[in-house]
């Protein structure tokens, strides 16, 4: 009898402690959705490369970005469209992209599936005017249009201005204001001119020709394929740099 009575006794104090568990597990799980909401507390700045003057200063690919890459691409495009439909700056057609419906958001987001797809490629070499056929080798809007199509099956345009031009026509939410950038945003900068704001300051839009882009990661960081000088793809710090001064603008193309 009394081996019965222990073994309630056993079994009721078993139930208390695993019900005085459960908050602390509520707790737990938490403190992971917070971790989560944070996007990534491992999404580290590469290196300093990006803030080395005794490098960058010297980094012709940062200067021309893939400014006139369209001119190396257009002759492996082929035309044969109808000319009322709105085109890029290569005149190409502009045709707005929606991701695959079978494709699921990650934490009900997009733009989540499109940062895990931009870091697989964290340190591939950079190659200007690379082939966007495949991802061995990436230049700055090579690399933002094969995550987005590897990522959502969105096949953007082949180029900086081109994809600039796809955001005009079709964002919802463009922005000049950095502090407006959300997590798997375009971001769109100019050439590399000096680590001053100075170097910026006056210049007019005809001076200021898009010759750069990223993925926006959130917490004041970028992830894109500078140059072969800076090591391809990798994160960087976007305020209080030359990249701040640069920017020209942003947008989100997935809502």
């Amino acid at each position: 009898m009394m081996r019965k009575v222990k073994l309630v006794l056993g079994l009721l104090c078993s139930l208390i402690l695993f019900a005085g568990c459960k908050p602390d597990m509520g707790k737990n799980q938490s403190k992971l959705s917070i971790k989560e909401q944070t996007h990534h507390a491992d999404e580290q700045v590469t290196d300093n490369k990006m803030s080395d003057t005794a490098i960058i200063d010297h980094d012709a690919e940062l200067v021309g970005g893939d400014w006139g890459v369209e001119r190396i691409l257009t002759p492996i495009r082929k035309h044969g469209f109808n000319m009322s439909v709105l085109l890029d700056p290569s005149g190409f057609p502009l045709v707005e992209r929606f991701p695959d419906k079978e494709i699921v958001p990650i934490q009900g987001s997009y733009a989540e599936n499109v940062i895990q797809a931009a870091e697989m490629y964290m340190g591939t070499p950079y190659e200007y005017g690379s082939d966007r056929t495949e991802p061995s080798s990436f230049d700055c809007s090579d690399f933002t249009r094969w995550v987005f199509l590897y990522a959502l099956g969105v096949d953007l345009p082949w180029d900086s201005r081109s994809q600039a031009a796809y955001v005009e026509a079709f964002s919802k939410r463009r922005y000049t204001d950095l502090s407006k950038a959300h997590r798997g945003d375009l971001l769109f900068f100019t050439r590399y001119l000096g680590n001053r704001p100075s170097n910026y300051a006056g210049l007019k839009p005809s001076e200021k020709p898009i010759t750069h882009m990223g993925i926006y990661l959130g917490n004041n960081k970028i992830i894109h394929s500078a140059s072969k000088e800076t090591g391809g793809v990798r994160i960087d710090q976007i305020r209080w740099k030359h990249l701040e001064y640069r920017f020209l603008f942003g947008a989100g193309i997935l809502d």
